[in-house]
């Protein structure tokens, strides 16, 4: 599968869909809560702005001789009005003709208010810089005249700096902590699925007994009710391929035992010019049901027709006994010396297959050892603990870099004397795969022959 298939978890999905909404909300907090912040800022600021320019207001006058308007600003207030230190503030007090009484004549060209006796706050910019106005029409019988105090707006956004760090930082913790408690309950709530999946990852290849429910969350049973169904499917398949395949065996051994029976009878009773072809044909039939046997247990030993329920304990020294015991005519016919060195180990698996891997082991050892020569078997266990079945011989071994093809089917190392079908170390490899086992070639203990050793893991 695809590596972005791989990563569409299921607690990816949950966290990915939770996740996504928070962080949503926490954009959307840190802008109502930045705005809100900032408006009540910006009031504070207005509020001081607005009651300057009243301030201002109050201090008006009328000189009776000469009409004209004065404010009465003692210096000690304007200097406080003009020493804001990060600010620039700057006012302009002008009668109803425009002319300047007090202050900065380029305040001039700000918007002015329309309605009298109330003070106008908005923004404008003087001298291309961001201003904030605060403008106020006074008006009474005996005069009119319109002040208008200016601040640049550094304090403003310093303190909206302030406010955005203030309620970012905040609402960021808030969401990480929401994140993590998120993430960790969803690993939490998930553990029963992990550990689902642990089972079935410890499980062997044909083990198809039903998945337990009890310790599965309510939404998992109908998916492990499923592959509970499945696996009994495929167990119930397993065991009609081993039912065909035993029914096969049988089947063909009768009538092949019943045909070598017959060539053996024949060749008695022809003449002896004619028993040749009969011994050709008795060869024949000797390989025939050699080759058929090889075929019927390489089958039932593969991962498809072997069953997990066929396991039980297996007393390897007595099982080794008597497959030596059942070669012993084809060894003592060559001369062989057939020796075995049982130790007391037990190893859980199925007898039949371990029984038909030893066979292999020894068949192929004493067919390859030359006349004369030495096979020993062995088993029992190793210095790291594991039980082991071993054979050695003598004959002409296996080429290192032929090693490894030789457990292929049908395949026999180039130049190898006399008639093989190629499926003896298949077969091995077969059996010591449905017990987890690993299956190791190398040299005799003189350094020629071979020594297959095949190492259980329980």
């Amino acid at each position: 599968m695809p590596h972005d298939a791989e990563g569409r978890t299921l607690r990816r999905r949950l966290l990915s869909f939770i996740s996504w909404p928070l962080l949503v909300l926490l954009g959307i907090s840190v802008v109502a809560d930045y705005r809100s912040a900032v408006s009540i800022a910006g009031e504070a600021y207005d509020s001081a702005l607005g009651s300057t320019v009243v301030a201002l207001a109050t201090r008006l006058e009328r000189d009776d001789d000469d009409l004209d308007i004065e404010v009465d600003i003692p210096p000690a207030a304007d200097e406080i009005l003009r020493s804001d230190a990060v600010d620039e503030v700057v006012y302009v007090v002008f009668d109803a003709h425009d002319k300047v009484v007090a202050g900065d004549p380029r305040l001039l060209g700000l918007p002015r208010p329309q309605v009298a006796n109330r003070t106008i706050l908005q923004d404008a910019l003087l001298d291309r810089k961001k201003v904030r106005s605060a403008s106020y029409l006074y008006q009474s019988e005996r005069l009119q005249a319109t002040v208008i105090v200016a601040e640049t707006t550094l304090k403003r956004q310093r303190a909206a700096n302030r406010i955005l760090a203030m309620t970012f930082w905040p609402n960021l913790l808030l969401i990480a902590s929401a994140l993590m408690l998120v993430y960790f309950g969803v690993r939490f709530a998930l553990k029963p699925l992990d550990a689902l999946g642990h089972r079935i990852a410890e499980r062997g290849s044909m083990d198809f007994s039903p998945l337990v429910e009890a310790d599965v969350p309510g939404e998992a049973r109908p998916l492990v009710r499923s592959i509970n169904r499945l696996m009994g499917s495929l167990d119930r398949a397993g065991q009609a391929q081993q039912a065909f395949l035993s029914n096969a065996a049988h089947q063909l051994r009768t009538p092949l035992a019943g045909l070598q029976t017959q060539l053996d009878l024949a060749a008695d009773a022809l003449p002896e010019e004619a028993r040749p072809r009969i011994r050709h044909l008795q060869d024949a039939s000797h390989r025939l049901s050699h080759f058929t046997h090889q075929m019927l247990a390489l089958a039932r030993s593969s991962s498809e027709g072997a069953l997990i329920s066929d396991h039980r304990p297996v007393d390897m020294a007595s099982l080794l006994e008597e497959a030596a015991s059942d070669l012993l005519d084809a060894a003592l016919a060559k001369g062989i010396d057939l020796g075995f060195e049982a130790g007391p180990v037990q190893v859980e698996g199925s007898r039949w297959m371990l029984r038909e891997m030893l066979a292999n082991l020894i068949e192929n050892a004493i067919h390859y050892t030359p006349a004369g020569g030495c096979v020993t078997v062995r088993c029992g266990r190793g210095d790291d603990g594991r039980v082991f079945v071993e054979v050695e011989d003598d004959g002409p071994g296996i080429p290192e870099e032929e090693r490894n093809k030789v457990f292929e089917r049908f395949y026999r190392v180039p130049g190898t004397a006399g008639a093989g079908t190629g499926l003896g170390l298949a077969i091995v490899r077969e059996v010591a795969d449905r017990h987890g086992a690993e299956v190791h070639i190398g040299s005799g203990a003189a350094g020629g022959g071979a020594r297959i050793r095949v190492d259980f893991t329980t």
